[in-house]
């Protein structure tokens, strides 16, 4: 985690609960991400895509038809 004074212009801003969420889902902690609201699940999930378009250098098209919301 970078500080608010040394990231770059555009660096998202994840509130702890969100970092919380991504640790527990990389622990496989899954008690922890269910109970997450859906807020911070939201953001979570955003910067995940965000993450993997970056890295794959090009836009998912798969991405509209993943359902997002909680059933």
């Amino acid at each position: 985690m970078v500080s608010d004074a040394a990231a770059p212009p555009g660096s998202p801003r994840l509130d702890p609960s969100t970092l919380a969420l991504l640790a527990a889902l990389l622990a496989g902690d899954w008690a922890t991400a269910d109970a997450a609201d859906e807020r911070t699940r939201a953001q979570a999930s955003g910067v995940a895509a965000a993450y993997t378009q970056f890295h794959l250098e090009r836009g998912l098209r798969s991405l509209e038809h993943v359902d997002r919301t909680i059933a």
